[in-house]
């Protein structure tokens, strides 16, 4: 298929781009931890496929940024690449494949809880009824997927539903999960893993990424390629009262993974343009849209973003250069009107994932 042929394209730069001398992330910038309440940001950084370095960085309320977290908490890497993350309740997970794991971490130092292995290419994940949900992709080359389900708890897998489509982001709504699977958003019971409701989008675009507004709508990024291999997409509101949507917006250099984000007031959701950013330092924007007016503009302009989030404080952009898979990244933090206010801080390779307390 199209996507099939654009994932081995996408692999094939990556690993290709791996063998040009990488770097390894700097040590720490800072002295090797970080209290819980100094903190201002967590960033995710994934680290190349070959290499298996993803690392965690912390920056903490004076700015200063100190790497390889992780490491100092537990004494040795995390020896994988890393996917995604999220915090609940005092723990943080973090969402690894090559090796597939998930890992629980102490919040408030970073130590290691648990590891939760036997997911097939873990995605995302979210908590809902004392579980942890988690999006699986058990094989790129046919559509199918998963949703595992993770007994916090006991903290091993408990069970896995099978989906149609393959699934990227997962969030929750009233309790049940909500998850993306091909053209199609399921509504699932956490309890019965009952598909409740679901609500598909036009054929050619694939459920992505979720974001929440003011009054607790999701919102769901949709993308799709063309022809050629470009990217195209946009965002709409899920309504589970409809069986399908009639409200999508496609949006101008949507980036093709679709991630999403929110302003502090949530009444403008962000998103990443121009998909590129894989093996060169490619132009890359961020975009707002705003629900009132149901307006978008790209409001930050660069080089070589991958990843993206907005502190829900100060409304701050964050994002980082990658600077093409084979050295640390150049952190970059805008304000909210997407005017620059830091250029040159270094964090580890391939930063794509930046979590707020």
């Amino acid at each position: 298929t199209l996507f099939q042929k654009l994932w081995l394209f996408i692999v094939s730069a990556l690993i290709i781009g791996n063998f040009s001398s990488c770097k390894d992330e700097e040590e720490s910038n800072g002295n090797g931890s970080v209290s819980e309440n100094d903190r201002t940001c967590i960033i995710l950084n994934q680290g190349n496929f070959n290499e298996a370095n993803g690392s965690i960085s912390v920056i903490d309320k004076n700015g200063e940024i100190t790497n390889q977290v992780y490491k100092t908490a537990n004494g040795h890497h995390l020896a994988a690449i890393i996917e995604s993350g999220f915090i609940d309740r005092g723990k943080m997970f973090i969402i690894c494949n090559n090796e597939d794991k998930v890992e629980a971490l102490n919040l408030s130092d970073f130590k290691r809880l648990f590891t939760i292995k036997g997911i097939i290419t873990p995605r995302y994940g979210t908590v809902a009824d004392g579980y942890l949900f988690v999006t699986s992709v058990p094989d790129w080359y046919t559509p199918e997927g998963r949703v595992y389900k993770v007994d916090i708890a006991a903290a091993e897998i408990d069970t896995f539903i099978e989906l149609d489509g393959q699934p990227e982001g997962i969030t929750t709504l009233n309790g049940k999960i909500v998850v993306g699977e091909g053209n199609k958003v399921k509504l699932i019971n956490p309890t019965t893993l009952a598909v409740e409701k679901t609500v598909k989008v036009p054929s050619a675009l694939n459920v992505k990424h979720f974001t929440k507004d003011a009054d607790n709508n999701i919102w769901a990024s949709l993308s799709g390629y063309d022809e050629n291999y470009n990217a195209f997409g946009g965002i709409t509101r899920l309504d589970f009262s409809k069986d399908s949507v009639d409200n999508y917006t496609q949006l101008d250099n949507f980036a093709g993974e679709g991630h999403l984000s929110v302003n502090p007031s949530k009444t403008a959701i962000l998103y990443r343009t121009i998909s590129g950013a894989y093996t060169e330092n490619e132009k890359s924007g961020i975009g707002s849209y705003d629900i009132a007016t149901q307006s978008a503009k790209e409001i930050v302009e660069g080089d070589g973003f991958y990843g993206f989030n907005v502190d829900p404080k100060s409304g701050d952009i964050y994002t980082a250069n990658i600077n093409g898979w084979i050295t640390n990244s150049t952190l970059l933090i805008y304000d909210a009107q997407g005017n620059a206010k830091s250029t040159d801080e270094t964090v580890g390779v391939g930063a794509c994932r930046f979590i707020f307390q």
